[in-house]
């Protein structure tokens, strides 16, 4: 969307919004971008996608051509 999910003045505020995924998302977003986004930035590293997942998520194989070869 252009920005950056997380952005505060100070570290600490800009910490606790990492740890609670807390993120605005634009409106005009779609669902499956927004589930994307959610999955990718999980406070959970070992919860969040590998680049396979990412490229197999409907958001990017609905488009022709992109998660996939050829």
């Amino acid at each position: 969307s252009g920005h950056a999910p997380f952005e505060a003045r100070h570290r600490p505020e800009l910490y606790r919004l990492i740890r609670g995924a807390r993120y605005p998302l634009p409106p005009q977003l779609s669902p499956p971008a927004r589930a994307l986004i959610a999955h990718m930035l999980d406070p959970d590293p070992a919860a969040r996608p590998s680049l396979a997942r990412v490229l197999g998520h409907p958001f990017l194989t609905q488009v022709r051509g992109w998660g996939t070869r050829g």
